[in-house]
């Protein structure tokens, strides 16, 4: 009995206890992520909106050229999971100033590594494969 006494405290303490991780404190995927309540140590709005106006002047960059020759177009790596490889590939036309281009997508992928570290971030790691070819269909790069 005093057994049976002692496994129903016991039982009832352990099921009282609140777990350590809940819905509301887990890591939150990229989507979720506050952009003007940035944590201590985090982007502030500004930072969110420099790196955004970058990758929007990247892509429009990058489709700047029509494309009508495969042979003049490229791949590169946009963004940076936070286990490693690129986000997306894009392509680029190497009619563009290609320095300044790459410049740009070092400098977006630079930010991007610190954004995951400052926000402690995970990602899904999956690898996302480099385009083998490129082909011109209406006037734009399309991955094959």
């Amino acid at each position: 009995m005093k057994n049976l006494i002692l496994l129903s405290l016991v039982s009832a303490f352990a099921l009282s206890c609140k777990p350590t991780y809940t819905a509301d404190n887990l890591p939150k995927p990229l989507p979720e992520r506050p952009k003007d309540d940035a944590p201590k140590n985090g982007l502030t709005a500004e930072e969110s909106k420099e790196l955004e106006s970058l990758k929007t002047k990247i892509k429009a960059l990058a489709s700047s050229e029509k494309c009508s020759n495969s042979d003049d177009w490229k791949t590169v790596g946009l963004g940076v999971k936070a286990c490693g490889g690129p986000v997306e590939y894009i392509a680029y036309s190497i009619k563009i100033d290609e320095k300044s281009f790459l410049e740009k997508i070092d400098m977006y992928n630079q930010k991007s590594i610190e954004y995951n570290k400052k926000y402690n971030l995970m990602s899904d790691c999956m690898l996302v494969m480099q385009p083998e070819s490129i082909v011109c269909e209406n006037d734009k790069p399309v991955f094959k």
